[in-house]
């Protein structure tokens, strides 16, 4: 899932702002393979494992001396609003903070959050998404 332009993005009751980019990627930790007889092709692939990754990318124009701690969990909130409530769409989860690191070009300067989803339990897709269908 990638959103080009969030509308507003809270973690843990804290509102980001200046947030252009949040990517939702999904990742095979452990696959389950199996082969026939019959020819060199898998005839059976599972993902028993499963990892969901959050990439949050942020504008800095200032100087950052409280960033998201590394370890903290929280509910993370994005809403995509394009100008009706037909399109409206919030994407919920809750997740843990991997990551937070910055990157530079020229004058602009960029915050990169990385978080790992957490589901409620094991069986359970971490990410929510409701509206805008």
């Amino acid at each position: 899932m990638l959103i080009l332009s969030p509308s507003s993005v809270r973690f843990g009751g804290e509102v980001w702002g200046d947030v252009y980019r949040v990517a939702v990627e999904s990742l095979s930790v452990e696959l389950v393979e199996e082969w026939g007889d019959e020819g060199p092709y898998g005839v059976f692939v599972d993902s028993a494992r499963r990892k969901t990754l959050v990439r949050v990318l942020q504008d800095v124009d200032r100087d950052e001396l409280s960033t998201p701690v590394v370890g903290s969990e929280g509910l993370f909130v994005v809403e995509v609003d394009r100008g009706n409530d037909a399109d409206r769409s919030v994407v919920t989860l809750s997740g843990v903070v991997e990551s937070v690191s910055y990157s530079f070009s020229g004058l602009r300067t960029t915050r990169e959050v990385r978080l790992v989803a957490v589901s409620s339990s094991g069986d359970q897709d971490p990410v929510s998404v409701s509206g805008g269908e």
